[in-house]
Order: C-alpha cells, then structure tokens, then sequence
C-alpha cells in the first residue's frame, strides 16, 4: 500500500513534549500508585502502540550488544543516525508516537482531572527517562567511558521503557507482539513495507491495524 512517511508524522507533531499536555507536566506529583491504578474507559487502538513496541525490542537488543565492546562502534553508529536530525530525528519521531498514544486514551468520565495529569505525566516521564539514557548510551560510547557505565546506560533505557510498557495493559501488549510477527512475516521482500499482495495475507484485524498504524505514523 503506498503509504505516509514518518517525516509527515513529524511536521504534525513539532514541539511535542510539555507542551501536549500543559499543566499536566509541571508542578504535578508524580505518583506511581495513582497512575497504576486511575480509571480508564477505553485504551487506545493497537495501531498506535505497535511503534513502541518496534522501539522496545530495538532497546533490548542494543542493551544485549554493549555487552561486546567489539560491537559498540555499530551501536554507536546506529545511536548517531536515531539522534541524527533534530526535529525530524527518530528520537522525536517516537516520542511523538508515545504521546499521540497517550492523548489516545480515553479516561473513565468518573475520574478526577487530577489523577488524570499525574497519570499522563507518569508515563510521559518513563518515555523520556529512556530517550535520555539512550542519549547518554551515545555519548558514553563516543567517550570511550568503562563497559560498566556503558551497560549502565543501556540498561537504564530498557527499564524506563518497561516502565512505560507497565502502564499498558498486559493483553495489549501481547496483542501487539502478534501483529508485529504477522506483519513481519508477511513482509517476504522484508523491506518494512507490505504491498498489496503482502497486505491480503494478513487477517482481516491485522490488516485493519496495520493499515490504520501506516496512515497514523508511515511505516519505515
């Protein structure tokens, strides 16, 4: 399917961060147990998750390869191209899928606009707590710093991550990992597209995501 790219994703979301959610960034407590716990309505549609989860094994698998310093130079590579671009980098490319999903979610009309802004807050802050651990990862690379602070760095990244994953329910992101191996399968050109052909051997659900996650975000 010819699709969107991730550069037009990134021109509608300039200037995500703070500014998406205004007062529920500042001077808010940020309460694990009350952002575990607010009530919500109605999640958002997995095509708009399944980004995250891309990122999330990418996380995992740099955090496995600095282990091997041999290996470091094409993390480092790979760290300087998602960093690479400013406002239409990869870095603001995810954070502005992890904010798109989180201003997706629809709160339960019973909950208070209080807990609300701490649980947005929350899992904003576990998103950006990866970003800049990823970001610290590139730099520690590029100082040649000890394999310890290097692993320390990487794993830090992978546990802000899974604590972004913490707040998404638990059947969602099972849900998601099988669309992924799906579209993954059905991509047997594997250039990260799926074309019309491609496309018809997904089931009807997963072709409806995917669809809906291309036109959301692009698909490479």
């Amino acid at each position: 399917i010819k699709s969107p790219s991730r550069r037009n994703f990134l021109g509608s979301v300039s200037g995500v961060g703070a500014s998406i959610f205004g007062a529920a960034i500042t001077a808010q407590p940020t309460n694990a147990a009350v952002a575990s716990s607010v009530r919500v309505a109605e999640w958002p549609n997995l095509a708009y998750l399944e980004p995250i989860y891309e990122l999330n094994l990418s996380v995992s698998a740099l955090a496995k390869a600095v282990g091997d310093t041999s290996k470091w130079p094409l993390v480092q590579k790979r760290l300087e191209k998602f960093f690479k671009g400013a406002l239409l980098s990869e870095r603001n490319y995810y954070t502005g899928v992890a904010v798109t999903y989180i201003n997706e979610i629809k709160y339960d009309t019973s909950e208070t606009n209080e807990f609300i802004k701490i649980d947005k807050s929350k899992r904003y802050d576990a998103f950006e707590a990866c970003m800049k651990n990823l970001e610290l990862l590139k730099n520690d690379i590029s100082a040649d710093e000890s394999v310890d602070n290097v692993k320390a760095d990487a794993e830090a990244a992978q546990r802000a991550l899974t604590d972004w994953f913490s707040y998404v329910p638990s059947e969602d992101v099972q849900a998601v990992g099988k669309v992924f191996v799906a579209v993954k399968s059905a991509d047997t050109d594997r250039n990260g597209r799926l074309d019309d052909k491609e496309l018809q051997t997904l089931s009807q659900e997963d072709r409806s995501i995917w669809k809906k996650r291309v036109d959301l975000f692009g698909d490479i």
